[in-house]
């Protein structure tokens, strides 16, 4: 099936069939009648989900929006508005192999290789027309301004509208209600851009949705610090598309509350573990997401990633008596947004609640405000007898990959573990 798609994608009509609804709903029903396997219903659930909004920006028949990562989608899912990701397309052409297509179109145009890959890949996915051009581009301003960078540029090559949330790094006294106004702002601008309105009620129901997905989240982060937890590394990570353009939304919710009875029913009939592991590890940052085997590598050393800095869930519970101070606060509350010591903490926590033995860092090119802190890390780590170990490489583009490398590097952690 994934053969196929790239074949198809290859080709010079490959942008017009992805504005093929039949291509959407075949897949929909493929996945409906278990013609394509999962490993959990609610992978399928969420294949499904993205099917049907992916659908939705195609056929050019409702206004939508780009976000960057860590936009409120409870706004957008509120309206009724769909979202597309680049950055999560980025990660999918990747998972394809045909990321390269993307990168040669925007390193063609002047974009050069110092800046982020996913951003790269999204500009020229955009550029050959494979990726939809949007009613208006929504970023926030954390955690990364590459993406608000990029979005402000496409903005004025397309004469869009360009929303910008500016969330302070600094957490004063007035921070809560400015980012408040902000968030009123851009539903207006939405409802201006759109022509949908705001119905009541429906920004509470958002609020409701996620705070439901946060509980759901919370409860699988603690089974999978059970022994028997057969979530993998890889498995969890293919749910940030979710993370990313789900919040708010009834599908998420339903998504991460099948996860959790599944995984509570595969650890309660698990007798013993599969196979006992030498060494616990927390991962940092994002993975590869071309193909690539480092975390099975790590899995026949007997290590094992057992959890993921980005699917720690950082903010509280949200009150949907006040959906847009609970909206506002889950932006203020990001541990990688301000100063390190915020980020190195929850490292810290992390570290101890799933009682890893060391911490990987996967230093993805480009991506200044997650490399440049790396010393910092480091030397707290180390304060706590903490193994950590920084893997250079690129999530996107796989030319910036050594296979032999790699490797070398974590046989060589490994023997520190030992």
């Amino acid at each position: 099936m994934l053969d196929l798609i790239k074949k198809y994608m290859a080709r010079e009509k490959g942008p017009d069939m992805l504005r093929r609804p039949a291509i959407y709903s075949l897949g929909q029903a493929m996945v409906r009648y278990n013609l394509l396997k999962f490993p959990y219903r609610a992978t399928a659930m969420m294949v499904e989900y993205g099917l049907e909004q992916t659908k939705k920006v195609y056929n050019r028949r409702l206004p939508f929006v780009w976000t960057s990562a860590f936009f409120p989608t409870e706004l957008l899912h509120a309206m009724g508005i769909p979202a597309f990701s680049p950055e999560i397309a980025a990660a999918l052409a990747a998972s394809l192999g045909f990321q390269g297509n993307f990168l040669r179109e925007a390193e063609s145009r002047w974009w050069g290789r110092d800046n982020c890959s996913f951003h790269r890949c999204a500009i020229g996915g955009l550029f050959s027309h494979y990726y939809p051009l949007p009613s208006a581009f929504c970023a926030s301003s954390h955690l990364c301004e590459g993406a608000v960078l990029m979005f402000g540029s496409l903005a004025r090559v397309y004469h869009r509208p360009f929303m910008l949330l500016d969330v302070p790094v600094e957490q004063e006294d007035d921070s809560l209600n400015y980012v408040i106004g902000q968030l009123k702002q851009i539903i207006s601008s939405l409802e201006e851009i759109t022509g949908i309105t705001l119905q009541n009620g429906k920004l509470q129901e958002a609020v409701a949705n996620a705070e439901g997905t946060r509980r759901a989240m919370q409860e699988i982060n603690e089974l999978r610090r059970h022994p028997y937890s057969p979530l993998t590394s890889r498995e969890a990570f293919s749910y940030l598309y979710l993370n990313f353009t789900g919040l708010g939304s009834r599908a998420m919710l339903r998504v991460y509350e099948t996860l959790a009875r599944e995984l509570e029913e595969r650890i309660r009939e698990k007798k013993t573990p599969e196979k006992p592991l030498r060494f616990k590890l927390l991962w940092l940052h994002l993975p590869p997401f071309y193909r690539n085997n480092i975390l099975e590598y790590l899995e026949e050393k007997g290590a094992r990633v057992v959890f993921e800095e980005f699917n720690h869930v950082y903010w509280g519970a949200m009150d949907v008596s006040r959906p847009l101070e609970s909206i506002a606060g889950r932006m203020l509350s990001h541990f990688s947004y301000g100063h390190i010591s915020r980020r190195i903490e929850i490292i810290k926590e992390l570290a101890a609640d799933y009682n890893v033995d060391g911490v990987i860092h996967f230093s993805h090119w480009g991506c200044r405000q997650s490399c440049g802190s790396l010393r910092m890390i480091r030397d707290s780590l180390q304060k706590e007898g903490l193994p950590f170990l920084v893997l250079d490489g690129d999530c996107i583009d796989n030319r910036n990959y050594a296979p032999g490398q790699v490797q070398t590097r974590i046989d060589g952690f490994l023997e520190m573990l030992a």
